[in-house]
């Protein structure tokens, strides 16, 4: 039999013999499948229903992983969807590039792509760090392209390795339930402290002890600020459409005596025709309060903070199709942190601040997360940090 192509990623041969002008009879494991060539695709027909048929690169489509077919040149000829959304640009913007275009300083798979196509053989290799806009980690598998009994090019198979933090999103969903959890314990006993303080109060006239009630009460009311807001955090988002820049600006507000202390310059370049997302108001202040008041107390001795809105530049895939998000950059000239430091950034309790809780940007990457957004920070130690939100625009259909 003739080979037609060879993916090995998948652990599978595609095998065709001709039984007939314009068809391919296709054998990929079991059970048999009758192919036929339709308007440069191969389609699939199972012999027990002559009515289905479904195009190659659906099924190729359909991954997880990243499949890329570079020609016997080394330039893409065709990548699929889950690629587009690796690196963040459409098929038609990356055809006809090489991989060493596609990945900035990529030195470790770009050389075997010709070796697969000379030699006839495939790779394999495990954790690649990679930069596609951000660093990530991937393992790859290489495998020659069959075409008419002759390799035409290579295939590559990107698949990646979930960072530490998002290894970590299940301690994500353990801290919002235990937080509700004691938030909902403390807050009842907390309302008897205070009604016992204020009952107290009204029964004596002792200066002494009124000025201990009046802390205990101003403490109380502290405390179930706080557990208010955990309670906040940890309900379920109510999505509707929200101006984004309405919230950032009440963040802002909310934050402006530490700002003006700090010595803190801000600088806002909003795009006014960004269109409302998709959001729930008081947990996305919730995000950007964070987000802020980090970048606030990492400049002590004054610095700028520039906050930035716009469609991204980026694609994002949502049920087969490539949309944009809406982007909001908030950046800081703060001390920054080290790599080692961004890696644990969103990870539940981890913290650098004393006092810290650790808890802020963890809830804050959830509160994201549940909204279909993503969220990015890149930082260089002494110089400042940057953080991206990613957020969806509003669904009009």
């Amino acid at each position: 039999m003739e080979k037609i192509t060879a993916l090995r990623h998948a652990g599978s041969r595609f095998f065709h013999n001709r039984s007939g002008p314009g068809e391919l009879r296709v054998h990929c494991m079991k059970p048999r499948f009758l192919a036929q060539r339709h308007t440069g695709m191969i389609h699939f027909r199972h012999p027990s229903d002559s009515k289905t048929m479904v195009p190659f690169d659906s099924i190729i489509n359909s991954l997880k992983e990243t499949i890329i077919l570079f020609d016997g040149n080394g330039k893409m000829v065709f990548i699929n969807k889950s690629g587009e959304e690796l690196f963040r640009k459409s098929s038609k913007d990356m055809s006809g590039k090489r991989l060493s275009q596609l990945i900035t300083g990529e030195k470790k798979i770009s050389p075997l792509i010709r070796k697969t196509v000379e030699e006839e053989r495939s790779f394999r290799g495990k954790s690649v760090s990679i930069t596609v806009g951000r660093k990530i980690n991937v393992d790859f598998s290489l495998s020659p392209f069959y075409a008419h009994d002759r390799v035409e090019g290579a295939i590559l198979s990107l698949s990646e390795n979930l960072s530490l933090a998002d290894r970590e999103d299940h301690d994500q969903e353990s801290l919002v339930y235990l937080l509700g959890s004691i938030s909902h314990e403390i807050k009842n006993p907390l309302g008897g402290i205070k009604g016992a303080a204020q009952l107290l109060c009204l029964h004596t006239s002792d200066r002494p002890i009124t000025e201990y009630t009046d802390l205990i009460i101003r403490e109380t009311d502290r405390l179930n600020a706080i557990l208010q807001d955990y309670l906040t955090i940890c309900r379920k988002p109510s999505f509707h459409p929200v101006n984004i820049h309405e919230i950032v600006e009440k963040a802002l507000t909310i934050l402006a005596v530490p700002i003006k202390k700090a010595g803190i310059s801000l600088k806002r370049l909003y795009d006014p025709s960004l269109p409302q997302v998709r959001g729930d108001e008081s947990k996305l202040l919730q995000v950007f309060l964070n987000i802020i008041k980090n970048a606030v107390e990492s400049m002590s001795r004054g610095g700028t903070i520039d906050i930035a809105t716009s469609p991204s530049q980026e694609l994002f895939g949502d049920h087969g199709k490539t949309k944009r998000m809406a982007l909001i950059s908030i950046s800081d000239t703060g001390r920054g942190m080290t790599d080692a430091e961004v890696e644990k950034i969103f990870l539940p309790f981890f913290t650098r601040k004393k006092g810290g809780t650790g808890i802020g940007l963890s809830l804050s990457k959830k509160i994201v997360n549940d909204h279909g957004g993503m969220i990015k920070v890149q930082s260089t130690r002494g110089k400042g940090t940057s953080f991206s939100v990613y957020l969806p625009f509003r669904d009009d259909g």
